[in-house]
């Protein structure tokens, strides 16, 4: 029924030329960086000034990949650790050949669907839709871990839309670990090798003109950048006038 509605709001979407109905804005970056923060405050201006604008999650969540996500707990492959009161999870499934080579598909099947309908669905309603975290951030785990190839990253990339504006917040190793460690956080949050993470995304950056925003400056300053930004890119497509 999902898959239907998607393609039911493909086909029936208003054509204007060439030009996409909506506009899409992702924002990318390692845990603490600030991402979600940028997106919320984003989406306010947006709004207030009369953009419709929506917000969307691209994260991990698993619903089908539950069941292999058990799967490999009960095989010991996953590791909960309390740190400071926090509970974070590590899983290392590179001993285990089979399930390395499943894992990118196994979390795909949540990721894709649900990439699909929260970013594609509003943007054929010619919405501005600003996504806290999208596919960069998917081929950003899978590609450290040495688990996506060229085709596997080339699919990904070809099932879902481009965006219009991408955002990198870049954030030092040290910071990112401190606001990790901030109590209140929604989610369990996984141990990685953050310095790691960090250059796959700035090569990422690189290869799909991602904007890299220091996320260690001043948050008000990031938030101005960001809009001014984004007004420039909605103005040049046509869907805002300054």
């Amino acid at each position: 029924m999902v898959m239907t509605q998607v393609m039911d709001d493909i086909r029936t979407a208003p054509q204007e030329g060439h030009r996409r109905s909506g506009f899409l804005i992702t924002f990318s970056g390692v845990d603490g960086s600030g991402k979600s923060s940028q997106v919320v405050s984003l989406q306010r201006t947006l709004s207030l000034r009369g953009i419709p604008a929506v917000r969307a999650w691209g994260g991990n969540k698993p619903t089908l990949s539950y069941p292999f996500l058990a799967l490999i707990r009960l095989l010991g492959y996953t590791q909960r650790k309390r740190i400071q009161g926090l509970v974070f999870v590590q899983r290392d499934i590179s001993r285990n050949r089979a399930i390395s080579r499943l894992w990118p598909i196994i979390l795909a099947l949540d990721f894709v669907p649900k990439a699909l309908v929260s970013v594609t669905i509003p943007l054929h309603r010619r919405k501005v839709v600003i996504c806290d975290r999208y596919v960069y951030d998917f081929i950003a785990e899978l590609s450290q871990e040495r688990l996506l190839g060229i085709r596997g990253r080339r699919i990904l990339l070809g099932l879902l839309p481009r965006p219009n504006l991408a955002f990198l917040m870049d954030v030092d190793v040290e910071l990112a670990w401190k606001r990790a460690l901030i109590p209140g956080r929604a989610r369990e949050q996984p141990i990685y090798d953050l310095s790691g993470r960090r250059r796959t995304y700035l090569q990422l950056s690189k290869q799909f003109r991602m904007v890299v925003v220091d996320g260690g400056k001043d948050a008000a300053y990031n938030r101005s950048l960001v809009l001014d930004r984004t007004l420039d890119e909605l103005a040049m497509s046509g869907l805002y006038t300054r």
